[in-house]
């Protein structure tokens, strides 16, 4: 009766019991005292501080936490890239809530185009919270140009275009071309009359000599997505009902990685569908299980060749069928 009021509520444990296991625990992991020599402190058998050591981790008095966050799994990175029919796959470690998700995944990619880029090259980016938490993150990039992508979106400095080219134009010692107007206007004739800036059109002109660009996966169901947060009501209908399920800098594609909206298109200062297929290397940068659909609509729209992402996303796309290329995707060489 004495020794069972003495156990210690849901761990099968005496005091006294606890207390040897927490000493031989603190002893051997915490003062990296070997089992042989904890075996002659304690007058033990080394058989059985082993024993006491499985039982501390059993019980939970000792718990172990690897800090895998932001690591690479090469092989889990293999299988996506064969799964979606893509050059090149980053799927990193990420856990917590959205924004540290996008730090995980916006460095792997930071670090990824640091050790990846040369000088001469011209970098293109686009916009969204992962490429500014990428740019973030950026330590240093050999002298490129850097060019913005598309015009900017909402009023939020610290996440637009403009923002993110000239930090990582910072990290380059290059110089770079930002794109002073919207993405989106009302009307086609306005796009048109604002293509026609001098500065406008001097950065639109350098987006056929992209060669690395990076871009942002927007989700359109479920609604994960800057663009789709500024347009108007009316527009989000009409494009929902034509189907849009994701879209990368500006440019909408439907589940099949159709495109979608090409009147849309018209009313955005943006790189084309085209000239994005154009870029030898595009690399998306994408976290969270939520966008899993929007990331295989654009590994199948054939508008990209990489792709950093995190494990939850790359285990939800491997759950569903691979990606088959189909003629109209394949990028142009």
């Amino acid at each position: 009766m004495i020794e069972q009021s003495a156990r210690l509520s849901g761990t099968g444990l005496s005091r006294s019991e606890r207390a040897q296991l927490v000493t031989v625990a603190r002893r051997f992991y915490l003062d990296d005292v070997s089992k042989v020599d904890l075996a002659k402190e304690l007058g033990l058998s080394r058989f059985k501080v082993a024993r006491l050591l499985e039982r501390a981790r059993e019980t939970g008095i000792v718990t172990i936490t690897i800090h895998d966050e932001g690591t690479v799994d090469q092989q889990l990175s293999a299988e996506l890239a064969a799964h979606l029919g893509l050059d090149e796959v980053l799927v990193v470690e990420a856990t917590g809530d959205g924004p540290a998700v996008r730090r995980s995944v916006g460095s792997a990619a930071a670090d990824l185009l640091s050790d990846t880029l040369h000088a001469g090259d011209v970098l293109g980016l686009a916009w969204g919270r992962t490429l500014t938490a990428m740019t973030e993150s950026l330590a240093s990039l050999p002298p490129v140009i850097v060019v913005q992508l598309t015009g900017a979106v909402g009023s939020d400095l610290t996440e637009s275009p403009v923002e993110v080219v000239r930090r990582a134009s910072q990290r380059a010692g290059g110089s770079a071309r930002a794109i002073f107007a919207p993405l989106l206007v009302e009307n086609a004739e306005t796009a048109a009359a604002l293509r026609r800036q001098p500065d406008v059109a001097q950065a639109l002109q350098l987006l056929d000599e992209v060669t690395v660009a990076v871009v942002a996966v927007g989700s359109w169901d479920p609604p994960i997505s800057q663009l789709r947060e500024v347009m108007r009501p009316d527009d989000r209908a009409v494009l929902a009902e034509r189907g849009v399920q994701a879209e990368v800098a500006g440019i909408l594609l439907d589940a099949d990685g159709q495109l979608v909206g090409q009147d849309f298109a018209e009313r955005c200062l943006s790189i084309s569908a085209d000239q994005l297929r154009m870029v030898p290397r595009v690399v998306a940068v994408a976290g969270g299980a939520a966008k899993t659909a929007a990331v295989l609509a654009v590994a199948r729209s054939g508008l990209v060749t990489s792709l950093v992402t995190d494990r939850a996303l790359a285990e939800a796309a491997l759950a569903e069928p691979p990606v088959d290329p189909h003629p109209h995707t394949r990028r142009s060489s």
